[in-house]
């Protein structure tokens, strides 16, 4: 428990310095334009992924990336609260902070969410591979509640998916149901039971961020126009740019990932698969 907090700790802080350094590289190059800044601040998230695998390496302690992405939804909610808020219309203004809160609960839930975790009634899955069920031995699976512990057969798998479906997840040490794959942001592997919570986050996260972005624009004219600001330039504007670069960054990948899985909807596939 003790190392969980100090993991959670210096993610935080992590997240919190990382953010820093961005408003510094906008400060700095304040009159340069937007390009070179948004190179140095992808230089400086791939800096900040080095760090945390020499870290894991190193010093043993494996930075907690669901508090990582719990802090930076919350630090730009906080810059948008404090710095940009009073310069965004009431209907902008619901739309983003109605985004954040999906995403606060949504996050959670994601974090202590049953994949659809599936057991051997047997030890036979001791002898298996442990990447893939057998179809000849699915009759041999039984359903668990991840949090209560109960145990119960599944009396619909015969009749229909029989959890042929089923992988192991290395970082859960356990038998997903439908398994897609394990992510690092939420901490938990996306299975049968949590893939549409797993789809609306995603959903909520592209368009929170781009909503971020276009609130920013708002309460900075002439966003794009780094060098006609030189005069205007104050402490608080390098955290709303760097923060709106920020956010439209997660959206350049997000977007085809999100069209990834829609995709895999679509023809009936999982990630794994």
């Amino acid at each position: 428990m003790h190392r969980k907090w100090m993991s959670a700790c210096i993610s935080a802080l992590s997240a919190l310095a990382m953010h820093f350094a961005f408003a510094i590289i906008v400060h700095l190059w304040f009159s340069a334009s937007v390009f070179p800044i948004i190179i140095m601040i992808v230089g400086t998230l791939f800096l900040w992924i080095i760090c945390g695998g020499w870290c894991r390496r190193q010093l043993g302690l494996s930075p907690s990336a669901p508090t990582f992405v719990f802090f930076n939804v919350f630090f730009l909610w906080g810059v948008y609260i404090f710095l940009i808020r009073k310069d965004v219309g009431p209907a902008m203004d619901a739309a983003f902070n109605t985004q954040c809160l999906v995403l606060a609960v949504g996050l959670w839930r994601m974090l202590l969410s049953d994949p659809g975790y599936v057991i051997y009634e047997n030890t036979f899955a001791d002898s298996m591979d442990q990447t893939i069920f057998s179809e000849t031995k699915t009759d041999q699976l039984v359903s668990v509640d991840h949090f209560s512990g109960t145990i119960g057969n599944d009396e619909t798998a015969s009749d229909n998916r029989l959890f042929v479906r089923a992988r192991y997840c290395r970082k859960c040490k356990a038998h997903v149901d439908r398994f897609d794959h394990h992510c690092p942001a939420i901490g938990n592997c996306v299975g049968q039971r949590n893939h549409r919570l797993f789809i609306l986050l995603l959903v909520t996260f592209v368009s929170a961020e781009i909503c971020y972005f276009l609130c920013s624009i708002f309460c900075f004219p002439n966003f794009i126009n780094f060098r006609k600001r030189e005069t205007q330039a104050s402490h608080l504007v390098p955290w709303i740019i760097s923060t709106a670069l920020f956010a439209i960054i997660q959206v350049l990948w997000q977007v085809p990932f999100l069209f990834w899985h829609l995709y895999c909807i679509i023809v009936n596939v999982t990630t794994d698969e």
